[in-house]
């Protein structure tokens, strides 16, 4: 498996080459155009030298050489010439040249042509050409007209090809060395600052199921690492609060199902014990313990398979009015026995596409709880509203000793107000399976407090 540190050294490596080739030959080409302007100088002084020393005898050129000036162009020398007439007749040329002779090719004095070549002995050379005009006393001060001469110098490169050799020799030898050091120090520099992250993951593979409550530092992390730590520390508080959660579910659901099933089994040891005594309604309260063990098991089932988007949705046209009017019917009953006062408005004409068991189970969840907790002698309110295909049920209704920091653990399986549990008939799991149910037919259910001690609890389509 890779490491971001192997990749960093292998993609600094590579960029640190780069730049070292691309540097390098930029130098290189530099310093080489710059050699060979020099060398381009000092032919084209030579040529400028011989120009001048050249003369006319009547219709003859000559070159009016000291000793000084052919020691140069002697035989076994490095430096050449050949002097021509603008007609391109031999004039003169070096000794050095012996049999060979010069290219005939040549540039203005303000634009000399320069060449590479190989001598006859095979030497590699350099030469410059140029045509000039004899400067003659009659003339003086006119330019241009036609030139007298041509002239050709040429000189071997042995000592500027040595020197770019040895240039290039340095700028290998260095580009080598610097990446050979790169090689050595980038994978000590990354190891060390990286070192953060590699302690991040120690202190994760330590964090367990019992350790969800440590949180990673983050005032020593560089800046890069403090947004994936807060992320982290977020995470485990979720996880920690998920944890708790199921840890209180496990507990809730052993406090719910030890009451009946300790109940069912008093009766049957009872039963088995003195026969003789049992009683009449036995049959009765064995059975409406057990439903009342199914129903949360029903329920319970029915979350878990809402939570994992495993419910069957049978989408059918369902008119809402009608729908919620049904349910207030059934309830008005009980509203009346407990003195209730059960308001139930909708608007006209609201039909759409939805599960019609799911819908009418998380209304009738709604509406009994609201029936089941408002205070005798109040009024519960069940209205719903539709705009343009959404609609909004909210079913309000009074409530006692709950306020805001209740509201979340309203939705919470198991919970109620009261830690101390009682047999209402409610297990806590009306609310959490409603939300589920609205999950799954992509509606949102929330509870909020429309006025001091008075809660809403309203069903929307999302």
């Amino acid at each position: 498996m890779r490491t971001i540190r192997q990749q960093l050294t292998r993609k600094l490596l590579m960029i640190a080459g780069l730049l070292l080739i691309g540097g390098g030959a930029g130098v290189f080409w530099c310093a080489r155009a710059a050699l060979l302007t020099q060398f381009d100088a000092a032919l084209l002084a030579r040529a400028q030298a011989i120009s001048t020393l050249t003369g006319r005898n009547g219709k003859q050129l000559q070159i009016e050489f000291a000793d000084e000036h052919m020691r140069d162009y002697d035989v076994g020398g490095r430096d050449f010439f050949e002097l021509w007439q603008a007609d391109s007749s031999p004039v003169e040329r070096s000794r050095s040249l012996r049999d060979a002779h010069l290219d005939l090719r040549h540039g203005t004095q303000e634009d000399p042509l320069t060449w590479d070549f190989n001598s006859p002995t095979g030497q590699s050379c350099r030469a410059l050409g140029m045509a000039f005009r004899i400067q003659r006393s009659d003339d003086e001060g006119r330019k241009g007209g036609p030139p007298d001469a041509i002239i050709v110098v040429a000189s071997t490169r042995e000592t500027l090809d040595r020197t770019l050799v040895t240039l290039q020799l340095v700028l290998i030898g260095s580009a080598v060395m610097l990446l050979a050091i790169t090689a050595l120090v980038v994978p000590r520099v990354l190891r060390r600052e990286l070192a953060p992250l590699q302690r991040l993951a120690d202190e994760a593979a330590q964090i367990d199921a019992g350790s969800l409550s440590a949180r990673f530092p983050a005032d020593e992390l560089p800046g890069e690492l403090a947004p994936v730590t807060a992320r982290l520390n977020e995470l485990l508080a979720r996880l920690e609060d998920s944890f708790e959660r199921e840890r209180r579910f496990s507990s809730d659901v052993a406090h719910e199902f030890r009451t009946p099933v300790a109940e069912l089994r008093s009766m049957a040891e009872l039963a088995i014990k003195l026969p003789d005594t049992r009683a009449a309604n036995a049959d009765q309260e064995t059975l409406a313990i057990a439903l009342q063990l199914e129903s949360m098991l029903v329920n319970l089932l029915a979350m878990a398979r809402g939570e994992r988007g495993d419910l069957d949705v049978a989408l059918q046209r369902v008119s809402l009015p009608a729908l919620v009017q049904d349910i207030c019917e059934k309830f008005q009953a009980k509203a009346s026995a407990r003195q209730l006062v059960l308001n139930c408005r909708a608007d006209p004409g609201g039909e759409m596409d939805s599960d019609p068991w799911l819908l009418r189970s998380i209304l009738t969840n709604l509406v009994d709880n609201a029936v089941e907790y408002a205070r005798p002698g109040s009024t519960v309110n069940v209205e719903t509203t539709w705009d343009e295909g959404r609609f909004s049920t909210s079913v309000t209704n009074t409530v006692e000793n709950l306020d805001e920091r209740d509201l979340d653990s309203l939705f919470d399986r198991f919970w109620r107000k009261d830690p101390v549990r009682s047999s209402d008939g409610h297990t806590g799991l009306g609310l959490p399976l409603a939300r589920t149910f609205a999950q799954s037919l992509g509606c949102e259910l929330t509870a909020r407090f429309v006025e001091p001690g008075r809660l809403a609890l309203t069903l929307m389509k999302t």
